[in-house]
């Protein structure tokens, strides 16, 4: 679908690539660490844990150090698509490196540990395998490995912020929920005979490195290192916006979605405040439901629509399953989230996880979570499936450029899946004044936090007058005051929604009248998740090259 790159960024792409996929296997097969590259030469080291003691840390900073050199003292390349891969690539190493030798995630980070671990033997059981004995053999290596990667984690961790100390705690008790989840349900005696032992031993550690996080202890967010904002939307991302610019998006999003509220529950209710509205709906009767029915047949009308709207442009339309969240992903990941293949192999699955619960549980948490599922299912499938990241995600993976095949970017992947709600409405397939004001209502959510990300940044938000704006939009005040702390500690991401979409739609502004839909939207995919500015300047190469 893309261009190769020319023989010297892509020689330096392929060592920068296979140094990580060595180095962090579990880490660049999974989509829960968006400062890595999805490298597919890991799919070939399922046996192997990552190493993340110090010495290797060091040695891959090292290494990627020198491979950024060669590419900053590379000319500017002749051929557009080569110096875009080029940019590209320094973006993603810079990330690499913020993360691991600045803010030093492996040192405040607990997560970390047990996301790699619990996520590599999950891989090792589920990927595509020649048989079972390689299945139970690599399974056991990466048990192995996941003990010495909670000691190394016990090793490396000095100060544990309290959002992460709190959930590492929740989560230490969900993976020895899990291993015991893998022995229940192996078939056959001799298979769980061959598990039983590794999975106890990886059990005691658990136990130990929950021990070791209460030892340390938990310490304010503030505590930790981290990278001012502007700089790493600048170097990570390679947006251009300064962050005065950006809080400035925010501001309209965010008047421009009170203003369409007002409109809406004027219309539908002048009785009740737009909470209120909110909240009494339901789709449907709203009485007993089956969430992954529900899901399931949005899926795939919203899979038809696609089709329609001439987005379906992967080869293949690799399998999306809708599942429960594993037991292990449950303290990190939302009520609905999407896990990609890593591959473009068709045995490798897509998955859509729902944390439903038990549907008996009457615990006020449970209940509400249900209730968001029910009322949001249409944008949330919208932003997790089709047109969002299982699409988005379904053209990287066939993408014949490796460099764009194998690198994410923030920025563009929550601003798809964001803009990928839009077309909802944008289309006529939602149209029910009610399921508009749903989706003024996550828009009103995804302004207020990009303008907490950026306003807190800017001084231009105290801490409790950023939990303010979230109490507005529907946060209870102790839930509010949890969520700018966990923000605080990963500053960046929480404006990609806001931002990513904006910029979406200001090309659309500029190269859409020439092009058309379909062909505007063919090539801004088929072109990779890179910075905008970039898209920017690829569009205009393209139209120059009648292309």
């Amino acid at each position: 679908m893309s261009d190769q790159p020319a023989s010297n960024v892509s020689k330096i792409a392929g060592e920068y690539f296979s140094l990580l996929a060595r180095a962090f296997p579990v880490m660049c097969a999974s989509d829960e660490f968006h400062f890595l590259p999805r490298v597919q030469e890991a799919a070939q080291f399922l046996e192997i844990m990552d190493d993340l003691s110090q010495k290797a840390i060091a040695s891959v900073v090292y290494s990627v150090h020198a491979l950024q050199g060669q590419l900053q003292k590379q000319p500017r390349a002749q051929d557009f698509e080569e110096e875009i891969d080029r940019q590209l690539l320094l973006h993603n190493m810079a990330g690499l490196l913020i993360d691991l030798e600045e803010v030093k995630s492996w040192r405040h980070n607990p997560l970390l540990y047990l996301k790699a671990g619990c996520i590599g033997v999950d891989h090792a059981l589920t990927k595509p395998r020649r048989d079972g004995q390689e299945r139970f053999g690599r399974t056991a290596e990466r048990l192995a490995g996941f003990r010495k990667l909670l000691d190394e984690g016990s090793k490396n961790l000095s100060t544990i912020p309290g959002p992460y100390y709190r959930v590492a705690l929740d989560m230490v008790q969900h993976a020895q929920l899990y291993l015991e989840e893998i022995l229940r349900d192996l078939d056959g005696q001799k298979r769980r005979e061959q598990l039983v032992l590794p999975c106890a031993e990886v059990h005691e550690a658990l136990s130990n490195f929950g021990l070791r996080l209460g030892e340390i202890g938990p310490t304010p967010a503030a505590s930790v290192p981290s990278v001012p904002v502007e700089e790493l939307v600048q170097r990570h991302f390679g947006c251009t916006r300064s962050l005065e610019e950006i809080y400035s998006i925010a501001e309209q999003e965010w008047q421009n979605s009170l203003e369409e509220m007002e409109r809406l529950r004027r219309s539908i209710n002048p009785d009740h405040n737009w909470q209120q509205v909110y909240e009494s709906y339901l789709p449907g009767n709203g009485g007993e439901f089956d969430l992954f029915r529900l899901y399931g047949r949005e899926i795939e009308r919203l899979r038809e629509l696609c089709r329609k709207l001439g987005l379906m442009m992967a080869p293949v339309d690799q399998e999306l399953v809708i599942a429960e969240t594993p037991t292990y992903l449950r303290p990190v990941r939302s009520g609905a989230s999407y896990s990609a293949p890593l591959t473009a192999d068709s045995r490798e699955l897509a998955f859509f996880y729902v944390t439903a619960g038990d549907p008996l549980s009457s615990s006020p948490m449970d209940i509400l979570r249900r209730k968001r599922l029910h009322r949001e299912f249409r944008f949330l499938s919208a932003h997790e499936s089709y047109p969002g990241h299982h699409l988005l995600d379904n053209i990287r993976r066939y993408l014949d450029n490796p460099v764009r095949r194998q690198v994410e970017s923030p920025l563009f992947y929550e601003g798809w899946a964001y803009y990928a709600e839009s077309i909802l409405a944008e289309s006529g397939y939602v149209e029910d004044e009610l399921e508009l004001l749903v989706d003024c209502k996550r828009r009103l959510w995804r302004a207020a936090r990009c303008l907490i990300d950026s306003g807190l940044a800017l001084q231009k938000f105290t801490k409790d007058g950023a939990a303010g704006l979230l109490v507005s939009v529907g946060f209870a005040a102790d839930e509010a005051v949890g969520q700018i702390e966990r923000f605080r500690l990963n500053p960046g991401y929480q404006l990609c929604y806001s931002l990513g979409k904006y910029e979406i739609v200001h090309l659309r502004e500029r190269f859409l009248p020439s092009m058309g839909w379909k062909r505007f939207h063919r090539l801004l995919l088929e072109g990779g998740e890179i910075p905008f500015a970039l898209a920017a300047w690829r569009f205009e190469n393209l139209k120059k090259n009648g292309s």
